[in-house]
C-alpha cells in the first residue's frame, strides 16, 4: 500500500501536466508489471496490471483502476496483490535504506552541538527531509542476518539561524553577518540539497515471525547542490547569497536501528560544510525517524 501511495503521488504532477497538452495514452512497465495512463477530456484513468500464469502463457491481469477528475477520485482493486505493496519474504534478508526520513538538523564543532562557532540555531525549526527511492543488498551470511546495503537517496536540509544574522560571502570568505542597521530578519535560513549513495553493514534478527529487529552502520557519499542563504524581512523573502563556499562533496557516518518498517537514525558529516579556510569549521548532524518501504 505504501508503494502504491508513492506511485500515485509521483503520477499526480504527470496528470496535471497532461491537461495542458493533447490527450494521449502512456504505458509504463515497473518491476515487470504494466501501468497505463489515459487522459480524455480532463479525466485521468490509471490502470495497473500484474502478470498471471494461465497454463503455458503469462497474461496481464488488471489489479487496480483509479479515475481522477476535477479534484475527485474513485479507486477499485480487483482482489490480487497490489504491485507496489512491499512483498515480505520472512526467510530472507530485508535491507533498510529506502524510505522517508524526517529529522532535526544541527551544526557541530567537533562534539559540540550548541552555539558551535558562535552560530545559534533554532533547533525546533532546523530539519532534514530525506527521500530514498532505491536500495539493494548483498547477503553475507547463510543465516540471512548480515548484509551490505546500498542505494540512492535525496535530502533537503534547512538550518534556521537565530540572532538577526545570516550567512553571506564577504570577499572570499563565508561568514555569519549581522543584518544591516535598521533591518530585522524575521527569518534567516541556510538551505542545501544533496544526493547520497550509502554503503552500510546491517545486522537483523526476526523475533518469532515478526520484524526484523535491525541495526546498520556505515558511510554515505554525499553530493551537495542548490545552496541558498535566505532571509525574510518586512514580509518579503529573498535569497541573500548563493555563492557560499559550500564543500560540494561530503562523507557521512550513518547509524540506523529499528523494527520492521520503522526506525531511528543518526547522521554525522565527517567533512566540513564549508571549504577549508573559506568558512567556519562546521559539520552537519541530523537525527530523526524513518519510515521504510
Amino acid at each position: 500500500m505504501k508503494r502504491l501511495i508513492l506511485a500515485l503521488l509521483i503520477l499526480a504532477p504527470i496528470a496535471a501536466m497532461a491537461q495542458e497538452i493533447n490527450a494521449q495514452d502512456t504505458t509504463l512497465f515497473v518491476n515487470g508489471r504494466k501501468m497505463t495512463i489515459k487522459e480524455r477530456d480532463g479525466k485521468i484513468k490509471v490502470k495497473l496490471y500484474e502478470g498471471m500464469s494461465r497454463g503455458d502463457t503469462i497474461e496481464n491481469a488488471q489489479v487496480f483502476e483509479g479515475v481522477y477528475m476535477n479534484g475527485q477520485s474513485t479507486e477499485r482493486r480487483m482482489g490480487l496483490s497490489i504491485p507496489f505493496t512491499k512483498k515480505k519474504n520472512r526467510g530472507r534478508f530485508e535491507p533498510h535504506y529506502a524510505g522517508l526520513y524526517l529529522g532535526y538538523s544541527s551544526l557541530a564543532d567537533g562534539l559540540s552541538l550548541k552555539n558551535a562557532k558562535g552560530i545559534d540555531l533554532v533547533a525546533s525549526k532546523s530539519w532534514e527531509i530525506g527521500l530514498n527511492l532505491f536500495q539493494g543488498s548483498l547477503v553475507l551470511s547463510p543465516d540471512q542476518q548480515w548484509g551490505l546495503v546500498s542505494g540512492l537517496g535525496y535530502a533537503y536540509n534547512s538550518f534556521r539561524i537565530d540572532g538577526n544574522k545570516a550567512f553571506q560571502k564577504v570577499g572570499e570568505i563565508t561568514a555569519l553577518v549581522d543584518a544591516p542597521q535598521g533591518i530585522t530578519y524575521s527569518r534567516s535560513r541556510l538551505r542545501y540539497n544533496s544526493f547520497r549513495i550509502p554503503l552500510l553493514l546491517e545486522w537483523q534478527q526476526r523475533i518469532g515471525n515478526r520484524g526484523p529487529l535491525f541495526f546498520s552502520l556505515g558511510g554515505e557519499a554525499e553530493i551537495r547542490c542548490w545552496i541558498r542563504s535566505k532571509i525574510k524581512s518586512d514580509g518579503n523573502e529573498k535569497t541573500l547569497d548563493k555563492s557560499l563556499n559550500i564543500h560540494p562533496v561530503g562523507i557521512n557516518l550513518l547509524a540506523q536501528a529499528g523494527f520492521d518498517d520503522f526506525g531511528v537514525y543518526l547522521r554525522y558529516s565527517t567533512f566540513d560544510l564549508f571549504e577549508k579556510g573559506k568558512g567556519p569549521d562546521l559539520h552537519p548532524v541530523t537525527f530523526g525517524l524513518v519510515w521504510y518501504w
